[in-house]
């Protein structure tokens, strides 16, 4: 753990966080849960992979982009040209980009709220198409 002042952990639990991510799962404004929060648990997010392995999001007519949210607070946007053709990205790249808000960057999700990816943007599901996308997380409550 890191030390905040006078040595304190500055967090509680961290925790790393993998889900295969199918475009099945998202389709008909479905979402897929990337951390699943107990009951009053918040958590924030302190960085986010793209894996870069998978299958390309294709078929369909498919535009959509990949929304990282609580709902509250969106950490990211993942572009669906990055989604069409997968590759490694980490927080802060194009394939994974920083909140448009600012203040997200550091926002605790909401009190007992999942974290989830879900389309957004574009006009069309993909037919096809898997990513893994991996947070890694602190327990602030």
């Amino acid at each position: 753990r890191m030390g905040g002042a006078g040595g304190a952990p500055i967090a509680g639990d961290v925790a790393t966080f993998e889900t295969t991510v199918n475009q099945s799962d998202l389709a008909s404004a479905a979402s897929k849960t990337l951390l699943d929060a107990k009951s009053g648990e918040q958590w924030k997010i302190r960085d986010i992979f793209l894996s870069g392995g998978g299958t390309n999001f294709s078929g369909g007519g498919g535009d959509r982009l990949i929304t990282i949210s609580d709902g509250t607070s969106t950490w990211s946007v993942v572009p669906a040209a990055n989604l069409q053709t997968l590759a490694a990205a980490r927080w802060g790249d194009t394939g994974v980009p920083f909140p448009a808000t600012a203040a997200h960057l550091t926002a605790a999700s909401a009190a007992g709220a999942d974290i989830v990816a879900n389309y957004s943007g574009g006009s069309a599901d993909y037919t096809a198409g898997e990513c893994t996308l991996i947070l890694i997380a602190d327990r602030t409550a």
